[in-house]
């Protein structure tokens, strides 16, 4: 899922989950079209 639907499903703003990212805290892989893609254990992490 992209990081709107993340953002939306956890109640968590976008800007603080690149935060979390850039801190190592949470991992996005990047699809084709270098759009962060996290997966649904990341809902839990959040």
């Amino acid at each position: 899922m992209r990081i709107g639907e993340l953002s939306r499903r956890t109640g968590v703003h976008a800007h603080q989950l690149r935060y979390y990212e850039a801190q190592g805290l949470l991992e996005a892989g990047r699809g084709a079209n270098g759009y962060r893609e996290y997966d649904e254990g990341a809902v839990l992490r959040v």
